[in-house]
């Protein structure tokens, strides 16, 4: 049996179109086919969406995989296709992006199915789904109204109307009392148009009309419209005679004129029972039994399609089109009213909340068909605000930033740059630029917001503060640590201030300013910070919430960064990170710090902890993120460890290069990788080469932050090596005596990368009793059998590794 993901139920009625079918499927075999309109149907009406369905199920297990995939609008196709990622057995990336071109690669490779057909119902705007068209030996059909596809993305495939036989068994099968002779009647009048029939005939089944009375009935409505159709006619009648037997199931359906073409759930429509109505539509509403019971009458009506359980209605294009020209402007504006209302009243709330997701999935379709950007109520843009969060939390930042940039550029023109949803909007647009990697413009938006932010609503708001973090992150990422922690650090203040200490915003805060410190080299200030904040969260959250286990992998952090190797260990060993995904960002960075650990020990494990996060840390994050090169510059420091010299530095090279181009060639993560490369270039005996890199690097990490930190030291203390490898002996002995000093009042004198420097500069004086002392000191901190103990042993000149925190 095939694997099915999302298929609409098979029609029951379907009828006829054989040679269509059989043309189909020849087509599908030469590439991507797109079932149209005919030419005298535009707008549709001819059963595209059904021939579609019908061919799925018909040839079903010709194929290992089918799934169906809503493309009218992108972030519909996005959420489709995540889900799809999920039954191919792809790791979650946390950006949808990555995870969609996963899903297409994987299809076009047959990995691991081979015989697949994806179909893309509704797909109007060819660009918008062509990034995701997989190739290879599977099918991809999908259907459409825009004639605009051409034969390099898509074969059209016209869908004309029915001929006369399948209209007569269409009519029939609904009413098999129905004679020949009459069904042709009614085909003939109704155009054989599929939609129209099939209004037609549920309308009789409703009604009882004989087929006189209806075609009676149909030449009245014809003569009353201007441009008479087939389908607005047949519409025109199932319409009034749901209106005259249920005029609350006719208002219900007004409704859904505001509403997009994914299925409406009972649930969203109950939501307005809370808003203002009729006496009549709200007995209906407010009861669910009525709500369903109205929902079963649309359906009966032809005017929606059902599911199965009756618990949902997806309402055709045509049929929003034409309810929509129905209304005066009154009844416009207060029908519009009602629904964003009701949309409002179905926001679940907490955004970042997955058990909510589902009901943000089927809020996030309606948004623009009910131009909820234009609405008056701060409820309603507050929901926009969360389904902006919502797309983001999910990974989707496209989807974040279009919605995003949309509300921020409606409302600065309707409410003003100063109103405050006006500023959220602006705040959650910089994050999602951030994500897709326009850094330079989330900065500057970001600035722009929380200045104003700070005038008109003060330091001290929540959404002012929030901005403020989010500007510590762009310091961050621009390699402005000072500044970072300088901010960060009035933000903890605030927040504690309003909130508490173990306010969870505050926590969050709190772990900003240590992610400061860190990066500047302040590992005892971060530890104590960190010791505090892990003791709040396994107060607040429990032992194996997510942040309280990152919590407990930034203290393991911090000793690493202190020299406490086996303690990082032991905490990272006894702090159930194993209850996390392998794949989750905080498992990623616990296994790095790991490895990390252990190599420092002088354990086997290392090189292939590292090799396992370095893998993924690439699946989840891809090949330029900053962890994802922080992951690779770690392994390069096992391959250098191991003599794998070649390997190191063919990682290392592709760690600079990608560190240049993605934060800038004056980043302290660029020059300290820089700073590493250049070891490895040294012990293959290119010590000019070396000296070159290490000068730059050296003379940059001065600059941007300062001598004493611990990557100007390390790259100060290669600079040495490579002075004395040239011969160049006493200035060589100058820079080793510096680092030794500097590392000696920073890091202490027993600080294992204190005492490598310290071990170069006494090898550099020949003074014997120093270097024997040293000796004694770096075996009692190493162990026995440590690598670094063989280089003593021969008088070799010691590198200090470099590592990367998170930014």
């Amino acid at each position: 049996m095939p694997i099915l993901g999302g298929l609409p139920p098979r029609n029951s009625r379907f009828v006829g179109r054989e040679d269509l079918l059989a043309r189909l499927q020849s087509r599908l075999a030469n590439g991507p086919a797109v079932l149209l309109p005919g030419a005298d149907h535009p707008l549709g009406g001819t059963g595209r969406t059904q021939l579609a369905v019908e061919y799925v199920y018909r040839y079903a297990d010709a194929y290992e995989l089918v799934w169906w995939i809503p493309a009218e609008q992108t972030a519909g196709t996005r959420a489709a296709l995540t889900g799809l990622a999920k039954r191919l057995g792809l790791p979650e990336t946390g950006d949808i992006n990555r995870t969609l071109a996963a899903v297409r690669d994987a299809l076009s490779r047959g990995e691991p199915y081979r015989n697949w057909l994806v179909v893309f119902e509704n797909a109007n705007r060819p660009e918008d789904i062509q990034p995701y068209l997989p190739s290879g030996a599977g099918h991809v059909l999908i259907t459409s109204r825009n004639p605009r596809w051409t034969e390099d993305i898509a074969q059209p495939v016209p869908v004309e109307v029915f001929d006369r036989a399948d209209s007569i068994d269409l009519l029939r099968h609904r009413a098999p009392d129905l004679t020949p002779a009459d069904a042709g009647r009614l085909a003939e009048r109704l155009g054989d148009v599929p939609m129209a029939l099939d209004q037609a005939a549920a309308v009789r089944a409703a009604t009882g009309w004989p087929v006189e009375e209806y075609l009676e009935r149909y030449a009245r409505r014809e003569a009353e419209l201007a441009f008479p159709t087939p389908t607005r006619v047949a519409y025109g009648l199932a319409a009034d005679a749901l209106a005259e037997a249920s005029p609350a199931a006719f208002a219900l359906l007004e409704l859904c004129a505001f509403l997009g073409g994914a299925p409406i759930s009972w649930h969203l429509l109950w939501g307005a029972r809370t808003q203002p109505l009729d006496d009549e539509l709200a007995r209906v509403v407010r009861i669910e039994r009525r709500l369903k019971a109205a929902i079963r009458l649309i359906g009966r009506y032809g005017l929606a399609d059902l599911d199965p359980p009756g618990a949902s209605l997806q309402v055709h294009p045509l049929v929003r089109g034409m309810l929509s020209q129905g209304f005066s402007s009154e009844r416009h504006a207060a029908l519009l009213s009602t629904v964003r209302g009701m949309l409002a009243a179905a926001d679940p709330g907490d955004p970042d909340n997955p058990s909510g997701w589902p009901r943000y999935a089927e809020l996030t379709p309606h948004l623009i068909h009910s131009d909820i950007l234009g609405a008056s109520g701060e409820d309603v843009r507050q929901l926009v605000i969360n389904c902006i969060r919502f797309h983001f939390a999910r990974g989707d930042y496209d989807s974040s930033r279009d919605l995003a940039a949309a509300a921020a550029a409606r409302w600065r023109e309707s409410l003003g740059e100063t109103d405050e949803q006006t500023l959220l909007a602006s705040f959650h647009l910089a994050n999602a630029l951030r994500a897709v990697g326009r850094a330079s413009e989330a900065r500057s938006l970001n600035e722009q917001t929380l200045r104003i932010q700070r005038e008109v609503l003060g330091a001290d708001d929540e959404t002012t503060l929030a901005t403020a973090n989010s500007v510590g992150a762009d310091l961050r990422i621009r390699g402005h640590f000072g500044q970072a922690r300088q901010l960060d650090g009035d933000n903890l203040v605030r927040y504690r201030r309003l909130f508490g200490e173990s306010f969870p915003t505050a926590l969050r805060c709190a772990n900003n300013l240590t992610t400061d410190l860190r990066l500047l080299g302040d590992f005892r200030g971060a530890r104590t910070l960190d010791e505090q904040i892990l003791r709040h969260r396994q107060t607040v959250f429990g032992d194996v919430h997510p942040e309280t286990l990152s919590s407990r992998a930034a203290v393991a952090y911090d000793l690493f960064g202190l020299g406490d190797y086996g303690g990082a260990a032991a905490l990272l060993a006894g702090g159930r990170l194993d209850s996390l995904d392998d794949d989750h960002p905080f498992a990623l960075w616990a296994a790095r710090i790991a490895s990390m650990a252990d190599r420092r020990r002088g354990l086997p494990t290392a090189t292939e902890q590292a090799e396992w996060a370095l893998d993924r840390c690439r699946r989840r994050f891809g090949d330029r993120h900053a962890e994802t090169l922080a992951a690779g510059l770690s392994l390069a420091n096992c391959a250098r460890q191991d003599g794998d010299l070649d390997q190191a530095h063919e990682l290392l090279e592709r760690v600079v290069l990608r560190y240049h181009s993605t934060l800038g060639d004056e980043h302290p993560f660029t020059l300290a990788s820089s700073a590493a490369l250049a070891g490895v270039v040294r012990g293959l005996g290119r010590h000019a080469e070396a000296r070159r890199i290490d000068q730059e690097a050296l003379s940059g990490l001065q600059r941007s932050v300062g001598a004493d930190h611990p990557f100007t030291l390390a790259c100060a203390n290669g600079f040495a090596s490579d002075l004395f490898g040239l011969g160049e002996r006493q200035q060589g002995q100058q820079v080793a005596s510096d680092t030794w000093q500097r590392s000696r009042l920073i890091r202490g004198a027993e600080h294992p990368d204190t005492l490598a420097v310290q071990w170069n500069a006494v090898l550099g004086g020949g003074d014997a009793e120093a270097l024997r002392q040293t000796a004694e000191a770096l075996a009692k901190v190493f162990g026995e059998g440590h690598p670094v103990l063989s280089d003593v042993s021969f008088k070799n000149r010691l590198e200090v590794d470099i590592d990367l925190s998170p930014l």
